[in-house]
C-alpha cells in the first residue's frame, strides 16, 4: 500500500540590511508565521550595509540556486521605503522573488531571460498588507505578508499584472567586451575579494587571466585551495559562486591590498 505524501512546508527565505540588533527581522517572521504557521524561514542575511543595493543585489544571486524548490525569497533593501518605488514580485524557473524596483532583482534577472515580472494592485496590496501600513518599515507590513500569501500558494498573476522592465544591464566582465569593467562584487567575512570575472567549470583563472591589477598592486599567482596559497601573498583562485576571488592564506586580501568594494581593478587577459 502506498505512503500517503507529505507535503513539504513552504518556504520563505529572508535577505535584508536590518541587522540583527533590533526588532526588524524578528518582526518580520512574526507577521510571516501569524499568516503561514507552518512556514519554514531561512535566513540568507541580514548584514548587507545599510542601502547597499549593489551589493544585496549579488548576495541574492549568489544564494538563490542553494534555495531549495519553490521558495520565496523576499529581499528588502529599501532607501525608497514609503516612495512611489514599485514593489516586484519575479516568477523565475524555481523561485518567486519579493522586492522593491530598485536594481535588487537584477544579477537574478541576468541570468533569468524568461523570468515574469508582476507588480501587485492597489486593492491586492490592501488585502494582504497589515493595517495601518507604516511608511518607514514595509519590511514587516507589506513584504512579510506578501512573502507569506505567495508561499500559501497564490500565484504573482491573482496579485497583480506582469510588467515590463529594462533589461538588465551586464555585469559580468568578459575578455573582448569592453563595455563591462572588472569590478569587486563583495568581500566576504575573510576578506576575500569577489570579483564580476567569470571563471568557468573545470578551468583555472590562469586559462582567462594573466593578471589582475587592484589598486596599483598585481596580482598573478594563481592557486586551486587556499591550503596551496603562499602565506601573506595575495592570490587569484575560482571561488564558489564560479567567479574570480583575490584571497590571502590566514589573512585578508582586503586588508593586505587596502580595497574595498569601489577599489578600481583592472585585468589582462589571457
Amino acid at each position: 500500500m502506498p505512503r500517503p505524501s507529505r507535503r513539504r512546508p513552504p518556504v520563505i527565505a529572508l535577505l535584508t540590511d536590518f541587522g540583527l540588533s533590533g526588532h526588524f527581522v524578528g518582526a518580520m517572521k512574526g507577521v510571516i508565521l501569524q499568516r503561514l504557521p507552518d512556514a519554514h524561514i531561512l535566513d540568507i542575511t541580514h548584514d548587507i550595509e545599510p542601502g547597499r543595493i549593489r551589493h544585496g543585489a549579488f548576495v541574492l544571486w549568489a544564494a538563490a540556486p542553494s534555495m531549495p524548490e519553490s521558495t520565496v525569497i523576499a529581499a528588502v533593501i529599501d532607501p525608497g521605503v514609503g516612495t512611489e518605488r514599485k514593489i516586484l514580485m519575479l516568477k523565475t524557473r524555481r523561485h518567486i522573488f519579493v522586492a522593491p524596483d530598485n536594481g535588487l532583482l537584477d544579477l537574478v534577472r541576468s541570468d533569468e531571460p524568461k523570468a515574469v515580472t508582476y507588480v501587485p494592485d492597489a486593492k491586492a496590496v490592501a488585502k494582504f498588507a497589515l493595517p495601518g501600513t507604516s511608511s518607514t518599515f514595509h519590511g514587516r507590513d507589506i513584504f512579510a505578508p506578501l512573502a507569506a500569501t505567495l508561499a500559501g500558494g497564490v500565484t504573482p498573476a491573482q496579485l497583480g499584472k506582469a510588467h515590463r522592465l529594462p533589461p538588465p544591464v551586464a555585469w559580468r566582465a568578459t575578455p573582448g567586451d569592453p563595455s563591462v569593467g572588472a569590478s569587486i562584487m563583495s568581500i566576504d567575512r575573510f576578506g576575500n575579494l569577489v570579483t564580476n570575472i567569470p571563471i568557468p567549470p573545470g578551468s583555472s583563472p590562469r586559462d582567462v587571466i594573466r593578471m589582475v591589477v587592484v589598486g596599483n598592486i598585481m596580482v598573478s599567482h594563481v592557486v586551486q585551495s587556499y591550503a596551496d596559497a603562499p602565506d601573506n601573498t595575495p592570490c587569484l583562485i575560482r571561488g564558489s559562486s564560479g567567479l574570480l576571488e583575490i584571497v590571502v592564506r590566514n589573512g585578508s586580501a582586503s586588508t593586505l591590498l587596502r580595497a574595498h568594494d569601489r577599489t578600481p581593478v583592472r585585468v589582462v587577459w589571457a
